[in-house]
């Protein structure tokens, strides 16, 4: 049973990667709000080790270079005048990659850095979110860099999007 759950699981994320997703405001705001959230949690725990730290700072990092590669390769289409973020076959496979990145970085850091992390159990999802903001902020640099006229369009991308919802 636990193999058809996980196989749904990662037929929905693969379908996820590939589909278009709409150019909004959004896409940029929920790295920033994982991070912040990420940071309070941080400092209400009562100890963050050297080792917790390094494997945030390295997962923030490695991360960030992940999603500079995704962005690099996830094309920017324009329908009806709204732009949209395509899906590709290589977010799929970059997708893929990113997945042990934790579990490497835990074993880096214990075995070779002899380092022991804390953040385990019930607060190691703060690794987790600092890595997803990394991935989706290494994405939209890299699509900033690539379109700059982007900052100014993601709003008119808004509002051409709402526009487009409402017409039946």
């Amino acid at each position: 049973m636990l193999f058809v759950i996980g196989s749904v699981v990662l037929i929905g994320v693969v379908i996820n990667q590939l589909r278009e997703k709409p150019l909004t405001g959004k896409l940029y705001r929920q790295p920033l709000a994982l991070l912040m959230f990420s940071g309070y949690a941080l400092f209400r725990l009562p100890v963050v080790s050297a080792g917790d730290w390094s494997i945030i700072a390295m997962s923030l990092c490695l991360s960030f270079s992940l999603g500079l590669l995704k962005g690099r390769y996830t094309p920017l289409t324009n329908r009806d005048g709204a732009w949209y973020l395509s899906g590709s076959f290589m977010a799929v496979i970059i997708w893929f990659i990113s997945i042990p990145m934790r579990y490497a970085l835990k074993y880096v850091s214990i075995h070779f850095l002899s380092l022991t992390p804390f953040l385990e159990g019930s607060s190691s999802f703060i690794v987790y979110f600092i890595s997803i903001a990394g991935f989706l902020l290494g994405i939209y640099t890299m699509l900033l860099m690539r379109y700059p006229q982007l900052i100014r369009d993601v709003g008119k991308n808004e509002e051409k999007l709402k526009r487009l919802r409402q017409v039946p």
